[in-house]
C-alpha cells in the first residue's frame, strides 16, 4: 500500500500553499479536481524514496448553520480523515486559536490517526513566543513553517517520512511483497470513466460474474482485486470505480471517495488498462486518467471496448484521434474489444506479459552511450548545452539518468526527442519511462 496523507484545518490557514510546496519541490501535481477549496485535491509525491498520495481538503468548520456547499466540504474532509494514514493539521500561528481549531483538534485526537501539527505563516514569529498555546491542542511539538517563503518545508517532509516509517510503510523497493502479492504476479488495474464496461470486461476475462455489472453509471464504488491465472502466469485484476468529470463529482462526497480509491489502485498496479467506450469515442476525462497513469510511471494498455457497436471505418477514425490527441502515449498498444462477445479480450493478458518484460528490461551503459552519441550528433541541443552521459539506474519502471552541463536549460521538446529515440532504439513498448536530467 501507498500511504495517504490528508492536510486538514480551518479555512485560510495555508493548507493549499503547503500542499503545492510539497508537490512542487518533488513532482508536479498529477491529478486534481476543479474547485480547489471546495473539492479535495489529490497529488502524488515521493519523499526520500517513500511514495505518498497527498490530499488537500476544504476548511474544517463546525458551525451549526451551514449551507449545502459548506456541509459538503465538511463531508469531504471527514472522508479524507477517515481514509488517511497520516494527518497534517495546519493552524495559523499568526492568529489566536479559534473554537474551530479546538474542535478540529478533538476530532483528530479521537480519530486515532498519527497527527503532525503544522504551525503555518510563521514569517516573523518565534514559535515559542507567538504560538505557545498551540500545545493546548494536545499534540507533539508543532512544526514551524512559512510555505510562502519556503521555510520549514524540510522539517515537514522529515516529519511525514518519520510517521510513514513508523506505520511500517516501505520505501520504493519495486520487488517487495505488496499486500500479500509477490513480485511474480502482474497487477492490472482497469480504469476509466463510469459505464464503459470495466466490470463487464473483468467478468468476461474471469469467465464468471465476480463483480456487479449495471447500466447505471457509478455502480462500482470501490476497487475490487481478483486473482487470475493465464498460461501459467499469475495476475491480479483490479476493477476500479469510474473517474467522473469534476463538475459531476462536486456535491457528491462519496464520488470523491471513489476517486481516491481508484488513484490508490493505479499506484499499486503494474499496468493500467484504460478502458474507453468505443461507441462514445475519446473524451478529455479519458486523457486525464491516462496522464495520471503515466505520471505514476505505470504500463498502459488502451482498450476500445464495446467495439461490436462501431463500424470498421469508425475504428480507423478512433485510431487517428488517439494518435492526434494522445500523442504523448504513442507507445501504448490499442486493442478493440467487446466484453459482450469476448472479442480480443484475452489479448490483454498477452500484451500485459510483454509490457511486464519491457518494464524489467536493462540496457548496458555502453550501448546507451553509443546511442546517445549518435542521437545527439544527429540533432544537437541548442548552443551552450553539452549532453554528456546516460545510464540506466533502475527497472520497473525503466529509469535513466542523463547528465548534461546545463540540464535545467534543456527544452521540453528536446527531452521528448531523446525519449522517442530511446524507444526507437531499445523498445520499451507499453510502459512509461522515468528519465531524469542531472548536472555533470
Amino acid at each position: 500500500m501507498i500511504p495517504t496523507i490528508a492536510i486538514v484545518g480551518r479555512p485560510n490557514t495555508g493548507k493549499s500553499t503547503l500542499f503545492n510546496r510539497i508537490l512542487g519541490t518533488k513532482f508536479s501535481i498529477t491529478f486534481d479536481e476543479s474547485g480547489t477549496t471546495r473539492d479535495r485535491v489529490f497529488g502524488r509525491v515521493n519523499l526520500n524514496g517513500y511514495p505518498m498520495i497527498m490530499v488537500d481538503t476544504g476548511g474544517l468548520e463546525f458551525s451549526s448553520e451551514q449551507s449545502d456547499m459548506e456541509a459538503d466540504i465538511q463531508k469531504q474532509s471527514m472522508v479524507a480523515i477517515e481514509e488517511a494514514d497520516v494527518i497534517m493539521f495546519v493552524v495559523n500561528a499568526a492568529e489566536e486559536l479559534t473554537a474551530n481549531d479546538y474542535a478540529a483538534a478533538k476530532l483528530l485526537r479521537n480519530s486515532g490517526k498519527p497527527v503532525i501539527l503544522v504551525a503555518s505563516k510563521c514569517d516573523n514569529i518565534r514559535l515559542e513566543e507567538g504560538a505557545f498555546n498551540l500545545y493546548e491542542l494536545g499534540f507533539d511539538k508543532p512544526v514551524k513553517t512559512s510555505a510562502i517563503h519556503n521555510n520549514g518545508l524540510v522539517d515537514v517532509e522529515n516529519a511525514l517520512v518519520k510517521n510513514v516509517k513508523k506505520l511500517g510503510f516501505k520505501s520504493g523497493d519495486k520487488y517487495q511483497e505488496r499486500d500479500g502479492v509477490t513480485s511474480s504476479e502482474i497487477r492490472l488495474s482497469f480504469v476509466g470513466k463510469p459505464n464503459v464496461g470495466k466490470s463487464s470486461l473483468v467478468n468476461r476475462l474471469l469467465g464468471e460474474d465476480r463483480v456487479i455489472v449495471s447500466d447505471t453509471p457509478g455502480t462500482t464504488r470501490d476497487s475490487v482485486s481478483l486473482e487470475f491465472e493465464y498460461n501459467e502466469n499469475d495476475f491480479i485484476l483490479i476493477d476500479t470505480a469510474g473517474f467522473k468529470r469534476s463538475g459531476k463529482r462536486r456535491g457528491d462526497w462519496l464520488e470523491k471517495f471513489t476517486v481516491l480509491r481508484s488513484l490508490q489502485s493505479i499506484e499499486q498496479s503494474d499496468i493500467a488498462i484504460l478502458t474507453i467506450d468505443a461507441s462514445q469515442g475519446l473524451t478529455k476525462q479519458d486523457m486525464r486518467v491516462s496522464e495520471f497513469v503515466l505520471e505514476a510511471r505505470k504500463g498502459l494498455i488502451i482498450i476500445m471496448n464495446k467495439a461490436d457497436l462501431v463500424k470498421p471505418e469508425r475504428k480507423n477514425q478512433l485510431l487517428g484521434l488517439l494518435q492526434h490527441k494522445m500523442a504523448y502515449a504513442h507507445f501504448a498498444p490499442v486493442v478493440f474489444t467487446s466484453a459482450l462477445t469476448g472479442t480480443n479480450t484475452l489479448k490483454i493478458f498477452d500484451i500485459a506479459l510483454e509490457i511486464a518484460k519491457e518494464r524489467k528490461k536493462k540496457i548496458k551503459t555502453r550501448d546507451l552511450n553509443y546511442f546517445l552519441e549518435r542521437t545527439v550528433g544527429k540533432h544537437p541541443p541548442k548552443p551552450g548545452i553539452n549532453v554528456k552521459f546516460i545510464e540506466q539506474v533502475d527497472v520497473d519502471p525503466p529509469t535513466f539518468i542523463i547528465f548534461a552541463n546545463k540540464p535545467d536549460n534543456v527544452h521540453f521538446s528536446y527531452r521528448r526527442y531523446i525519449e522517442n529515440e530511446l524507444r526507437k532504439e531499445f523498445g520499451f513498448s507499453g510502459t512509461a519511462l522515468d528519465i531524469k536530467w542531472k548536472k555533470k
